[in-house]
């Protein structure tokens, strides 16, 4: 495609120097054009390539996780803390499949205390939500560790008992924390 298809025609009836100079400069700006167009369409198939490369590696990779969900939906706990009114404590519950499970966790303050090791800011000052999210995440984190998934009516461990010591125990020797001060 010429970008400038008249301009041989103009070449000729062009008088001065500065005239022949300009349409030089057309010339060479029509040449950098069109390789850039020909650059272009290059790069467009390259993309579409890569494109087709990237979807034809999702489709399995999406089935595969499909099925695997399938297949283990009864090995991914639920973790949710829970408020006591009465006595103004929390409890964690983790619900496998048909199995639940819960723990006391403490106060607010207390709880504050024990998680304020694995943080580098006074925590004292979060409000619950920022604790409850702390806990759901140490809590995920370990909870793997006290569970028998060979055992599917009962996926809790038996030997292990669940409680707020224990968790924090594997959660500092699973080493899945930013920051830590040892007591």
């Amino acid at each position: 495609m010429k970008l400038f298809p008249s301009l041989k025609s103009l070449k000729k009836n062009l008088l001065n120097k500065d005239q022949l100079q300009k349409f030089s400069e057309l010339e060479s700006l029509e040449l950098n054009y069109n390789r850039l167009l020909k650059r272009k369409e290059k790069i467009t198939d390259e993309l579409r390539n890569l494109n087709n490369q990237i979807k034809a590696i999702e489709a399995p990779h999406s089935d595969y996780i499909v099925q695997f969900k399938k297949i283990n939906k009864n090995l991914v706990p639920i973790i949710s803390v829970g408020f006591d009114k009465r006595w103004a404590t929390y409890n964690c519950i983790v619900k496998i499949s048909v199995a639940s499970k819960s723990f006391y966790l403490g106060k607010e303050n207390s709880i504050k205390k024990r998680i304020q090791q694995f943080h580098s800011n006074i925590i004292m000052d979060k409000d619950i939500n920022f604790i409850k999210s702390e806990i759901i995440k140490i809590v995920s984190t370990v909870i793997m560790q006290f569970i028998d998934t060979k055992s599917p009516k009962d996926p809790f461990k038996k030997r292990v008992k669940l409680n707020l010591d224990n968790v924090l125990d594997k959660y500092v020797a699973s080493g899945a924390w930013d920051y830590w001060v040892s007591r």
